[in-house]
């Protein structure tokens, strides 16, 4: 899958990380984007499609200020950790420009 969002950036490839894609800026900043967080980036894009750029900007802001990130679905859970990287979830980019999703693609809380 390409993540046209950052085409402006160089792709990372990395045998640690051969299932999530990596993105550097060309001053050396560096993040991944777990495809969790992907697919709630494009569930956001169809629900919200007025806020997506201004999301795409403050994840790229978020990225390069803080170094080193790891877009993760759940910071709790991440599918891999890389010692001084930063784990980041979706609330996390959204929250600092006033923009809420709620991502109800979960399964039911309702039991049996």
């Amino acid at each position: 899958m390409n993540y046209e969002e950052f085409n402006d950036l160089i792709a990372v490839e990395d045998e640690h990380t051969r299932f999530i894609r990596g993105f550097e800026f060309p001053t050396g900043e560096r993040f991944y984007i777990e495809p969790t967080f992907y697919t709630q980036l494009m569930i956001f894009k169809e629900i919200q499609p007025e806020n997506f750029d201004k999301v795409i900007k403050q994840l790229k802001k978020t990225a390069f200020e803080r170094k080193y990130v790891i877009f993760v679905n759940d910071f709790e859970n991440p599918f891999i950790e890389i010692p001084g990287y930063k784990l980041l979830e979706f609330t996390d980019v959204s929250d600092p420009i006033n923009v809420y999703f709620e991502d109800k693609s979960r399964g039911s809380d309702y039991g049996d």
